[in-house]
């Protein structure tokens, strides 16, 4: 699992910088293909007292390690954060009543392969800020049509789970890099 998580880490970095080019063919000019969107979608709070927020979510284009793979693959990676204040900054964390747990589900349609599927992240619990947990779906590459369910609970992300929908489209790309 670390090695996974490490290699998504350190391709999602270098996912921002690979974009495409136009191509001349036949005189007509192709778009490029879009390898990154910014999204973001408001989410009820778990927690009784705290108020709503907002999701806001990157996906694009990147590599990631299959799990029993040995070479990086093109995946729809996730990254983001949301709306909600930021902890206290300090050496322990604070004691408060404020703690979440996130999960993130996508379902995918490649329509360029017509393969479709359903990815889960890694969960994060007894955070106090929530966050996007490492996440990737292995699509292949084409344009890609998603849906990103962050599902957030008080500490566990199962525990009064509140529900936030993003939708978006992204061209995946193999990454020719250096």
């Amino acid at each position: 699992m670390t090695r996974i998580r490490a290699g998504a880490a350190v391709v999602a970095g270098a996912s921002v910088i690979a974009t495409g080019v136009s191509v001349v063919a036949g005189g007509e000019a192709s778009a490029a293909p879009k390898t990154d969107v910014g999204l973001s979608c408001g989410s009820a709070n778990p927690l009784a007292w705290a108020p709503r927020f907002t999701w806001r979510i990157n996906a694009g284009s990147g590599e990631a390690l299959p799990p029993g793979g040995s070479k990086l693959v093109p995946a729809l990676l996730l990254s983001g954060d949301n709306s909600l204040p930021n902890p206290p900054a300090g050496l322990l964390p604070s004691i408060g009543p404020n703690w979440y747990g996130t999960r993130v589900v996508i379902d995918w349609n490649n329509t360029t392969t017509k393969k479709s599927g359903r990815a889960v992240s890694d969960t994060n619990a007894l955070v106090q800020k929530p966050s996007i947990p490492v996440n990737r779906a292995f699509t292949g590459k084409g344009r890609v049509n998603f849906t990103a369910t962050i599902e957030t609970g008080g500490a566990f992300w199962w525990l009064n789970t509140q529900r936030a929908v993003c939708r978006g489209s992204v061209d995946i790309v193999e990454w020719t890099g250096p």
